[in-house]
């Protein structure tokens, strides 16, 4: 009986001895820890020590909450796995916990209840191995997977959208999840292409305006050349025109100073004239008067012819009186009594003609007189035509200043349309180009695919049918002046409303 004790004894002691070097060989390749079914740390080996880089005095006592991440130790899920620990339940896994410093570390290991003779759990004794830089490097390479995966799939997601986008299709958004620093090229990209959308929507919609805007400029070009061209030609008749009237009116101002001159002539020739016919008045009134002497000598001869007579007739008398004695007187006598006959009848007739003539320088006196009144009268209008003339004239040469300086205006107008009319030409030769170069515009923005509705065209209005060109003033006004300078065309009134 005492051999079959000592014989068990020592059976027990090979066991207890075997399983004292197997618990030594799990201290040497396991990181060992113990805990109370609560968590509180009882001991741990220097495998774990090393693991979490604590001393077995900062660890002993303490929660193994100081592992565990600090929002996993304040959760429910943490909270009954020491439950479950407790009733004896068993856990293995891979789990990450924190080291001293926070430091990362994740473990394989299992937690593993104690049971006393009672069959009860009365604490937990964890074995684990450290798997830190196995599962860093897994992690890393899993990483290193899913950033290759994630960049392949990033790198084909954007060449089916660069594809669409160089196809023209701007509403090739990236519609895919991009995680991590991915997620900022997904974004960046979509709001690089919505501003591109953007840009060539408005550049779409300014490209229609500027076509429409160009069709506008040409057609509003087009006829402001032909209006320009119409009016430089009309400009260029008035010019011409104006050159004709401004040289008439220089030689009608040039014949009305002509007219004042041979007027004031005139005046000074009819003045002088006036005064030769107040003095042939004056010898009228001289002649009267001397015909009237005449008269009255005319008179005295007849008295004297009477008496010589009458001593004729006496002597006669005498004569025969005395006989044979005066027969010669009597002959005398007789003869002077005949020449006394001759010379009464000849005073009588000279009489005759005294007073014809006195009756005829008094009708020629008065018909004198009459053209003295007359001259005088002409004096004065003949100077009152001087005076208008000499209005006229000066009035018509201010007109023909004048009318030079309009057609120097003229004429400069006429230069300047000219230059206008080649710029508007030119102008109308840019905005064509502007056209074509708009509908090229619009043809190559038409390409991309904005995703907008295609903007309608607007429709150009038709251009206004040319309206009946309005009476030019200028060309009226030399109409009416070339009328009234025609040839053989009195100035009347026209003068005056030129």
């Amino acid at each position: 009986m005492p051999f079959a004790f000592k014989r068990g004894r020592a059976a027990a002691d090979e066991r207890l001895a075997e399983l004292e070097a197997t618990v030594a060989a799990i201290h040497r390749s396991q990181a060992v820890i113990e805990f109370q079914l609560d968590g509180t740390i009882l001991a741990a080996n220097t495998n774990f020590l090393k693991t979490v880089g604590y001393s077995l005095d900062e660890i002993r006592g303490r929660h193994h909450s100081m592992f565990a991440d600090p929002d996993f130790a304040r959760s429910d899920e943490y909270k009954q796995f020491w439950l479950n620990l407790g009733r004896g339940e068993f856990f293995a896994g891979k789990f990450q916990r924190q080291g001293k410093g926070g430091v990362e570390i994740w473990i394989q290991g299992a937690y593993n209840p104690v049971f006393d003779a009672a069959g009860k759990p009365c604490k937990v004794i964890k074995f684990c191995t450290d798997i830190t830089q196995a599962e860093q490097e897994r992690m890393t390479n899993e990483a290193l997977r899913r950033t290759e995966a994630e960049q392949g799939a990033v790198v084909l997601t954007l060449a089916d959208n660069l594809k669409r986008l160089a196809g023209g299709d701007l509403t090739a958004d990236i519609t895919a999840a991009f995680d991590g620093r991915f997620a900022s090229i997904k974004s960046d990209y979509n709001a690089a292409l919505q501003s591109l959308r953007q840009a060539m929507t408005e550049i779409g919609q300014s490209t229609q305006g500027v076509h429409n805007g160009s069709n506008e400029i040409t057609g509003a070009s087009e006829d402001l050349s032909k209006r320009t061209e119409q009016q430089a030609a009309s400009l260029e008749e008035t010019a011409a025109a104006l050159d004709e009237i401004t040289a008439t009116v220089r030689r009608s101002a040039e014949g009305a100073r002509a007219a004042s001159t041979a007027a004031s002539t005139t005046r000074q020739e009819v003045t002088r004239s006036g005064e030769i016919m107040r003095d042939a008045i004056a010898a009228m009134g001289e002649i009267e008067q001397s015909s009237g002497k005449i008269g009255q000598i005319i008179g005295v001869i007849d008295e004297i012819a009477f008496q010589t007579n009458l001593l004729a007739l006496n002597a006669g008398v005498e004569a025969a009186r005395a006989g044979e004695a005066g027969r010669g007187f009597a002959v005398v006598a007789q003869e002077v009594r005949a020449l006394a006959q001759r010379s009464a009848e000849a005073a009588k007739e000279i009489k005759s003609l005294i007073a014809n003539s006195s009756s005829q320088v008094d009708r020629g006196a008065k018909l004198v007189s009459d053209t003295g009144q007359s001259l005088t009268g002409i004096v004065g209008r003949i100077a009152e035509i001087d005076t208008l003339i000499s209005e006229i004239a000066q009035s018509a040469h201010e007109q023909a200043t004048g009318l030079n300086q309009v057609n120097t205006a003229i004429n400069q107008m006429d230069q300047v349309t000219q230059r206008n009319a080649a710029m508007v030409e030119e102008a109308t030769a840019a905005a064509a180009c502007l056209r074509n170069e708009a509908s090229s515009l619009a043809e190559l923005v038409s390409r991309f695919e904005t995703g907008a509705a295609p903007a309608q065209a607007i429709a150009r209005p038709a251009s206004p049918a040319p309206r009946p060109a309005a009476e030019n003033p200028v060309a009226a006004a030399h109409s009416r002046i070339a009328q009234s300078f025609r040839p053989g065309v009195a100035v009347g009134q026209d003068w005056e409303e030129f």
